[in-house]
């Protein structure tokens, strides 16, 4: 049985370690300190987001599932953004991503298709919620006639 998981906690932490990462390629440093970090970062990120959009497709009556999937992608959106400073060859330590550029590549493609799904699913919930909150006209009528 799996135990209770505060999803919100886990993106909201997710969502922060990207950042952290993002705006540690923005500064200056030595990819001698820094390069495998940041690649063994960039690994779980490509893993948990991955794990966590699966989850949410298994499990779509889970508490708060909506705000859950605007949370992953937000967090999904934070996370192509670390990809494309990479690949737009704006970090300083870009030398020594050119050896996994091809797999950065390969990430980047998986988690635009990850993002595409969550779009679409958002979308589904919204135009089912908007279906279900639309009155008809004899429901008007009725609830008018106290």
């Amino acid at each position: 049985m799996m135990q209770k998981i505060m999803f919100q906690d886990n993106l909201y932490q997710l969502s922060r370690s990207i950042d952290t990462v993002y705006e540690g390629l923005l500064l200056d440093l030595s990819p001698d300190f820094f390069f495998d970090k940041t690649v063994d970062d960039i690994l779980f990120f490509d893993a948990s987001i991955r794990k966590l959009a699966s989850y949410f497709a298994e499990n779509t009556q889970i508490s708060g599932y909506i705000k859950l999937l605007h949370a992953l992608h937000s967090c999904q959106s934070r996370y192509l953004q670390l990809i494309d400073v990479i690949l737009s060859e704006k970090s300083a330590m870009q030398e020594a991503f050119v050896p996994i550029g091809s797999k950065l590549q390969e990430i980047r493609a998986t988690h635009v298709g990850i993002q595409a799904d969550i779009v679409r699913s958002i979308g589904k919930i919204d135009k089912n919620n908007d279906a279900r909150d639309i009155v008809s006209g004899d429901e008007l009528s009725e609830l008018l006639n106290f």
